[in-house]
């Protein structure tokens, strides 16, 4: 009664029943509940266990009586269709009642094995994930795979059936050369016991060799479910990041190589960069010493300063290259778009250069095609530093008395609004090497040719030019031959201003005569002239120019006005000029042009009464603006004698100056009254705001305005006076004139209201030319 007592207690089924006659004995209180059955109905009707327990009617086949002992339990799995339920089983003989019985202990791992299939499926799912494949392999023969898993064959390339029957389930697919070295790692790790990585190579059935990344352990039969000895494998394909790993390798080795070539080239452009230094710095410190000692000669002081001024150039040349490469290695050089005047562009560039080219005695030629839009949107100041570098190399290496020519071209452009301009630079200089070409846009790389050892040069210039010309997605090339030359080409696609200028008809039926002995120029400038309505001839001498004159005013057909090139062979333009006025009509407007700036041949201009004087290259829109000033008048003298619209000094005009700098603000104003300016002077912005405000209207000629200053800087002072309600406030030139030398200082200048850009320190001519300029031009000219 205990034991039956006991048995109702467990949680589990207990049944007993006979051995030989398969009667139900006994059941637990579990076991009836879920069969069914009370113990009293099968105890009374001799029921068999197979009947209550499986629903059969015949012993169960699967029946374990065979396996039973009188120690120790039986234990099997068994799924009763019954119950719908899988059981873990115990059984074992044992004597009830005095009969050989057995005892079954049945115990529910239904729940237990959903779990397990749960498992089963995570774990696959998980393998599935891995990139690279699972595998056991048997370590008696060190070969056979015992068992594989997760991407295995896709990454060996096998299927089932192809790896069973083509390998013989065997690791076959380790490359040949590998085979040793991955034998020799199993060993080791056989006596050591620890986890090892390496890499190993096999060969996929299509015979492609990958690259694995493998991971091996081993594990004893003791330690093994089955008893077998085996290595645990899991194999990561990484060729791809292997081919990327070389690529990034070599990549890296190569920007090594470049940053190390670099590098020497900055240590040699920097000792390079310390003669250039030191050279200048020891003239003007050498010269300022000998001004000192001889103060009292006039022309050795004289000769002293020159000196000095040339180093100083140089110096701040220098100094702006090196500043400019600077702010274009760190991205820090933008491009920006603003409406500007191609004529203005190239004229400006000249002005630049003309000093250079007159101290080397170069003759400079240039060309400009036909039908070329003169009014664009781009950066002009960017641009205009590519020029500046391309023409100072070809002026500086091109012997004395060398010949220099710009052309400028439009060539066709399928993209809508823009036109790609062409400008082409050659010169009969020194050439280059072609091994010196393919370097020739790296920064601070020079020619080694004793020829230019006395050159004064950085290396710079033709880097920050390439930088440029890219940025504005254009294209720079260069063919040069050593001994005879070279010639650049810059092509540059530039968006054209919505509002060009327009043909009108105020020249039509105007007769204009073109002398210069140079047939590009006259074919060129005839062009436009026509385009103009203007009736035009050409000569290409004084001589004929003086008999066509002539024949016309017999004919009382005199032209409208005369183009009259200066430097011409037999007659000059002067002389041109004076035999016209002498022998045929005094009052015909005549014009002398020239590549040379007016400065350089005022005082004879003067003495032959010209009527005007006009730079090279012509353009449309100069064209127009010198026409204008001769229609309805025959002379255009002005009260003081001086030729038409240009002055040769700053006499009568007046000047606000407007710098916070004592030192600055002396030298500025000393320099312009020497050239006959007077000059009034603020300290900062609202001083020069407020002096503008008490003026009278029209009272100052031009603005000279300092950026940094306290109160209000140059941009907010500009913004002030341009925001008045006078004319003059709108239309009066203001110049800034400041430290900050960069192109991005020269668009906020622009932005702020300002028309031009003086950078400090200040070159006195440069200044001088560029306020004669916004003096002399009509357009910016006031009404007194």
């Amino acid at each position: 009664m205990e034991l039956n007592w006991l048995l109702n207690e467990y949680d589990g089924i207990v049944y007993v029943s006979d051995m030989q006659t398969y009667e139900l004995l006994h059941m637990n209180r579990a076991g009836c509940e879920a069969f069914g059955v009370n113990e009293e109905s099968f105890r009374d009707h001799e029921r068999k266990c197979y009947e209550v327990l499986q629903s059969r009617d015949s012993p169960c086949p699967f029946c374990t009586n065979h396996h039973l002992k009188d120690s120790g339990f039986y234990e099997w799995e068994h799924y009763n269709d019954a119950l719908n339920t899988t059981y873990l089983l115990k059984d074992r003989k044992f004597m009830w009642n005095g009969r050989e019985a057995r005892i079954e202990f049945a115990t529910d791992i239904s729940g237990y094995s959903k779990k397990i299939a749960i498992q089963e499926k995570e774990r696959n799912s998980i393998l599935k994930s891995l990139p690279g494949g699972i595998a056991r392999l048997d370590a008696r023969d060190m070969k056979t795979v015992l068992w594989y898993g997760a991407n295995f064959l896709r990454m060996i390339g096998y299927t089932p059936e192809q790896f069973r029957e083509e390998l013989n389930s065997e690791s076959r697919y380790i490359h040949p050369e590998d085979c040793q070295k991955v034998a020799g790692l199993m060993a080791s790790l056989k006596i050591s016991g620890e986890t090892a990585m390496d890499e190993m190579r096999i060969v996929r059935r299509n015979g492609e060799v990958r690259t694995l990344n493998i991971t091996l352990s081993y594990e004893d039969g003791e330690s093994s479910e089955d008893g077998i000895p085996s290595y645990y494998s899991v194999g990561v394909d990484i060729t791809e990041m292997k081919a990327r790993q070389a690529l990034q390798q070599k990549a890296l080795e190569e920007a090594c190589q470049a940053a190390r070539m670099a590098n020497n080239a900055k240590a040699n452009f920097l000792s390079s960069m310390s003669h250039d230094i030191r050279t200048p710095m020891n003239a003007i410190l050498g010269m300022t010493a000998i001004a000192d000692m001889h103060a009292e000669n006039p022309a050795r002081v004289r000769d002293c300063l020159k000196k000095i001024t040339t180093s100083s150039k140089y110096l701040l040349s220098l100094i702006n290259e090196i500043l400019d490469m600077s702010r274009i290695e760190n991205g820090k050089l933008g491009i920006c778009e603003n409406n500007f005047d191609l004529g203005e562009l190239v004229e400006n560039t000249l002005e630049l250069c003309r000093p250079l080219l007159m101290q080397k005695n170069h003759e400079i030629r240039i060309a400009i095609g036909q039908k070329i839009h003169e009014s664009l949107v781009g950066d002009a100041d960017r641009l205009q530093k590519v020029f500046l570098n391309i023409l100072s190399n070809a002026i500086k290496y091109t012997p004395d008395g060398g010949l220099i020519e710009w052309t400028v071209n439009e060539r066709p452009l399928e993209l809508m609004d823009f036109a790609m301009l062409e400008f082409v630079f050659r010169d009969n200089g020194i050439g280059m090497s072609e091994e010196f070409v393919e370097h020739i846009y790296e920064p601070f790389v020079r020619a080694e040719d004793t020829r230019i050892n006395d050159v004064q040069g950085t290396g710079l210039g033709m880097a920050i030019a390439g930088n440029i010309v890219h940025m504005m997605n254009g294209t720079i090339t260069v063919d040069s031959v050593l001994g005879e030359g070279s010639c650049f080409r810059v092509n540059v696609p530039l968006k054209i201003q919505e509002q060009s200028v327009k043909v009108s008809d105020e020249f039509s039926g105007l007769s204009v005569l073109l002398v210069d002995d140079d047939r590009n120029v006259c074919e060129n400038a005839s062009v436009l002239l026509k385009e103009l309505g203007v009736d035009v001839q050409w000569v290409l001498n004084g001589y004929d120019a003086v008999d066509v004159i002539r024949i016309a005013h017999e004919k009382n057909a005199d032209f409208f006005a005369a183009i009259i090139d200066w430097k011409m062979p037999g007659m000059n333009g002067f002389e041109t000029v004076r035999a016209i006025r002498e022998q045929i009509d005094p009052d015909l407007p005549l014009i002398i042009m020239s590549a040379y700036d007016y400065s350089d041949i005022g005082e004879e201009l003067k003495k032959a009464a010209a009527d005007a004087f006009m730079t090279k290259p012509l353009f449309r829109s100069k064209l127009v603006r010198m026409l204008r000033q001769f229609l309805g008048k025959r002379n255009v003298k002005t009260s003081k004698g001086e030729v038409g619209n240009f002055s040769g000094d700053l006499d009568s005009r007046r000047l606000l100056l407007v710098e916070d700098n004592a030192l600055n603000r002396d030298i500025a104003r000393e320099l312009l009254e020497l050239k006959g300016a007077i000059i009034d002077v603020a300290q900062n912005g609202r001083q020069a705001v407020d002096l503008f405000s008490a003026s009278p209207e029209g009272w100052y000629d031009l603005i000279l305005m300092d950026i940094q200053m306290p109160v209000m800087n140059g941009y907010e002072a500009c913004a002030a006076i341009r925001a008045m309600g006078r004319k003059d406030a709108k239309e009066i030139p203001v110049l800034a004139l400041t430290a900050n030398a960069f192109v991005d200082d020269v668009i906020k200048a622009k932005k702020a209201g300002m028309d031009g850009h003086l950078a400090k320190p200040v070159d006195a001519d440069k200044m001088i030319t560029i306020i004669r300029k916004w003096l002399s031009s009509p357009e910016n000219m006031l009404t007194k």
